[in-house]
């Protein structure tokens, strides 16, 4: 049975990340930490994968995805391929906004919850809309590129909903992992729809956050 394993990378830091604003669709760059981030996750991944890299590279068509691939895709002489498919999830008329100013909304966040959104009220996707998106944007490289490993870097909220699909569960289930900026997953999609976590927000290469 043939299958596809995926390298799925969040995007480096940027300002609004910092600031913790809600990003979205916004195509906000690296910062200089982000763009730091890059760089040592190239490092990373040419150390540790040097003799079984991904056959292909793809990102979100947002910069701040794309530039974070850009360092480790130029070591390897690989083309960095943007998929819409990939992006965070589009939070309309509250992008921009801090997650402290939203009230109801930043108390679900901060339990790992997601948040349902109105199509109408809010110019967003619903949680079901954004899950089908992503499901169908992996199911579909899967299928074009069956036995190869494929590296993604996309956004903090869509490796969220893989996790759930990968989990078989509904949108607005708890999540249990926290996506660092570049954190690393692995998951591999069977040719039966089976999809099977090998290794999720693995922050084994970042600098150790000091808490207390």
């Amino acid at each position: 049975m043939s299958h596809t394993d995926f390298w799925i990378i969040r995007h480096g830091e940027t300002d609004w990340n910092a600031e913790r604003r809600l990003q979205g669709w916004r195509d906000i760059p690296l910062n200089a930490n982000g763009i730091a981030q890059a760089e040592a996750l190239n490092a990373h991944l040419q150390a540790r994968f040097s003799d079984a890299g991904p056959a292909h590279i793809y990102t979100s068509d947002l910069q701040r995805a794309y530039h974070t691939a850009l360092p480790y895709a130029r070591s390897c002489d690989k083309p960095v391929q943007r998929l819409p498919g990939l992006r965070e999830r589009n939070y309309g008329v509250l992008e921009g906004q801090l997650w402290s100013a939203l009230a109801g909304f930043d108390s679900a966040h901060s339990h790992n919850l997601a948040i349902e959104l109105d199509p109408n009220e809010h110019k967003a996707e619903d949680l079901a809309t954004f899950y089908a998106r992503i499901r169908q944007t992996l199911n579909t490289l899967a299928q074009k590129h069956r036995n190869e490993t494929v590296m993604i870097v996309s956004h903090g909220g869509a490796i969220d909903m893989m996790w759930r699909a990968a989990g078989n569960l509904a949108p607005n289930a708890p999540r249990q992992f926290t996506q660092r900026n570049t954190s690393i997953n692995c998951l591999r999609i069977v040719s039966d729809d089976s999809w099977q976590i090998v290794s999720w927000a693995d922050t084994s290469h970042l600098p150790q956050v000091v808490t207390g």
